[in-house]
């Protein structure tokens, strides 16, 4: 089957799939909208084409090698629509963080991309998230570690997206006109002179200040005891949220509450009787919970315009004597390779000032912009080529002799021991 007719199954099916989604899924079986339509493109009719083989291999491919960032992110990226690609991240989270994934479409409205979320474990990753006919995926983190996230768009489709992958609060601020940067005192910090560490976080403000919930439940307790003194607990979600110092309680155990509701006010009862009034407010599930991340906004400033994607797809050389190679887009991140003047890189992303770049054998990593040039002026010519071999792609195991070209060849960057050469007619090869 040629590719030509192969796109018009394709695009049968998936017309097919969009008029009668129900019998499509009813067809394809129970699963998440990737495994939907790898199982649609794996159907006898068209499973032993090349380029399904490879689109199935990229979104393997991709879970192998993960991009390090950190959180928020924002990069615009180019996925070519010809050549199957994948990409998947890996960052750390912390229990209470809502992660928010937002796939724009630029240049090509009509392109479907696949969100899928992976949680890190001993035992490898599984699937704990995708996005359902949207580009856009929220999850509540509930266990801090690691996730990972792949993005692949529809075969033969593709163009200019914008991800931006962001950490959000999950509970309101307790005390109205504060939010996370008032917190005084942490988590975690000793107390007693070792014997006990601080479960929870305080919040100063003046006595009388109405203290209100961080998110619906039930009152389950209202109480005094000798550390917190006047307290209330509320509970939602498997998690006991807990207001210490009170200088009023407001409400009866057992009554429902909303975010907002007014529980009593700030005071300096139990052992804060020698300190300022202020609010402890403490978190536990299975034990005591960092109640930072629920509350925690970072903003992200950096955006991209389609001006900043014009190199995207495209190969770049290094200009300067050695380049860094970064597992991040910051110069603070770890350097995973050092690069050559004249060795070649493919454009993938802009993030800021820098490019997500991937080497001819595949390795990832960031590159500060200054450090490359995208005029591949030649710097040396095979006139004579008889007896060099040649490979389309890096990878390639198949060779030929660049003689049977029949033209004139350039060569316009190097990688390890091999040289990229460009024709007349500007396309790439690779020498060894």
């Amino acid at each position: 089957m040629n590719t030509k007719n192969l796109i018009s199954i394709l695009l049968l099916g998936l017309l097919l799939g969009a008029c009668n989604r129900t019998n499509f899924r009813k067809i394809l079986g129970p699963s998440n909208p990737y495994e939907q339509y790898r199982n649609f493109l794996q159907s006898s009719e068209f499973e032993n084409t090349a380029m399904v083989r490879d689109w199935v291999q990229a979104g393997e491919t991709a879970l192998s090698s993960p991009i390090e960032i950190s959180l928020p992110y924002r990069e615009i990226s180019h996925f070519d629509k010809n050549q199957p690609q994948a990409i998947y991240m890996e960052f750390g989270t912390k229990e209470g963080q809502l992660i928010s994934v937002q796939v724009e479409v630029i240049s090509n409205p009509d392109s479907r991309f696949f969100i899928d979320l992976y949680e890190m474990g001993q035992s490898g990753y599984k699937n704990i998230q995708f996005a359902k006919d949207t580009n856009r995926l929220e999850f509540q983190v509930r266990n801090s570690g690691r996730l990972g996230l792949r993005i692949q768009p529809e075969l033969f489709r593709g163009g200019l997206v914008e991800i931006t992958i962001q950490q959000n609060p999950t509970l309101a601020f307790p005390i109205s006109g504060k939010n996370h940067r008032s917190i005084a005192s942490f988590f975690g910090v000793q107390r007693d002179g070792g014997r006990r560490v601080h479960e929870g976080v305080d919040v100063f403000a003046p006595r009388g200040t109405p203290v209100t919930t961080v998110s619906p439940g039930r009152v389950t307790r209202v109480g005094v005891n000798n550390l917190g003194g006047k307290t209330v607990s509320v509970s939602h979600d498997g998690y006991s949220f807990y207001y210490a110092h009170l200088d009023s309680q407001l409400v009866n155990t057992g009554q429902s509450v909303k975010i907002g509701d007014t529980l009593g006010t700030v005071g300096n009862t139990g052992n804060a009787i020698t300190t300022a009034p202020h609010l402890h407010f403490g978190i536990y599930r299975r034990g005591a919970v960092d109640p930072y991340p629920f509350f925690e906004t970072v903003t992200l400033t950096n955006s991209h315009s389609v001006a900043d994607s014009i190199h995207l797809g495209q190969f770049a050389r290094i200009k300067v004597a050695t380049a860094n190679l970064r597992n991040q887009p910051n110069t603070q991140s770890s350097i995973t390779q050092n690069l050559s003047q004249n060795e070649i890189i493919r454009l993938q992303a802009k993030v800021n000032d820098w490019f997500r770049v991937k080497l001819p054998d595949g390795t990832s990593g960031y590159i500060f912009e200054n450090l490359l040039t995208y005029e591949l002026s030649a710097f040396e010519s095979l006139e004579d080529n008889a007896g060099v071999l040649i490979r389309e792609n890096f990878a390639d195991s198949h060779t030929f002799e660049a003689s049977r070209l029949g033209e004139n060849i350039e060569v316009i960057g190097e990688f390890q021991d091999s040289r990229l050469l460009r024709t007349e007619s500007g396309r790439f090869y690779w020498a060894f």
